[in-house]
């Protein structure tokens, strides 16, 4: 099946790294929310399409991490039992997803394990983070990127659940604020701005 036409950027981009050297590039494959489930088919396409140029993929589930970090704190089930008594009230349910956020910058940060993730990986690897909508509302995820930026030398892809707002605007999961900090190459996928 060939691939839609902003995948193969992304592809390309992985590939022409590998091939002519640089700086890894960093890139944010922007879909709307909706589209999610059609998206992780899709990536299934580009991992065949970039194995065949020898190139081997790590999806790396933030979602995963999420709850991984939320058990490891100890506070998973007073969280829980938090947002259940918050329920109606967006002052309280706010004061449990900044807890939340505060768990996922606590050493280990949410960087580190995708770090962790990504260990013994090989030369040849692209990084792939998936399920970034999880960590709606409590971690906004261009921080996450410029932290890897640093401490991977390896292709990153991020797929963000969000609208294009502009050139470089993201509002994640199409419902915060746009952001503007994403030193990452923005791609949007078709007809989702």
């Amino acid at each position: 099946m060939p691939l839609p036409e902003p995948l193969l950027e992304v592809g390309r981009r992985v590939v022409a790294f590998f091939e002519e050297g640089g700086e890894p590039p960093y890139l944010v494959y922007q879909y709307l929310p909706g589209d999610e489930y059609a998206v992780r088919r899709e990536l299934g396409d580009l991992r065949l399409w970039l194995g065949s140029r020898a190139v081997r993929c790590q999806a790396v589930s933030l979602a995963d991490l999420f709850w991984q970090a939320l058990e490891g704190s100890g506070w998973l089930e007073s969280l829980i039992e938090q947002e259940h008594q918050a329920a109606g009230d967006p002052a309280a349910l706010e004061d449990v997803y900044r807890s939340v956020g505060e768990v996922l910058r606590e050493p280990p940060t949410l960087p580190d394990r995708v770090v962790e993730a990504l260990h013994g990986c090989d030369e040849r690897t692209a990084a792939f983070l998936y399920r970034a909508g999880a960590l709606y509302p409590a971690y906004r995820t261009s921080a996450l990127l410029d932290d890897l930026r640093s401490r991977l030398r390896l292709p990153v892809t991020l797929l963000y659940p969000g609208r294009l707002v502009g050139s470089y605007g993201l509002r994640f999961m199409d419902r915060c604020d746009p952001a503007y900090g994403y030193r990452a190459h923005i791609i949007p996928r078709g007809g989702a701005t």
